[in-house]
């Protein structure tokens, strides 16, 4: 049956070709984007404060 077939741990290729790499998604371009640039603006704030 098809559930037995997924059980197996060995990869399948088809017409031998395998899957490719996971590629990265919006929402992990978007969490990364967010990581970078809250730290970015504080530091960019935290300048404009003392300096400006």
């Amino acid at each position: 049956m098809v559930n037995e077939r997924m059980r197996k741990s060995k990869q399948s290729a088809v017409m031998g070709q395998f899957a490719p790499t996971v590629k990265w998604t919006k929402a992990s371009a978007v969490l990364l984007a967010t990581v970078i640039s809250i730290p970015v603006f504080l530091v960019l704030t935290a300048i404009d404060v003392l300096f400006l």
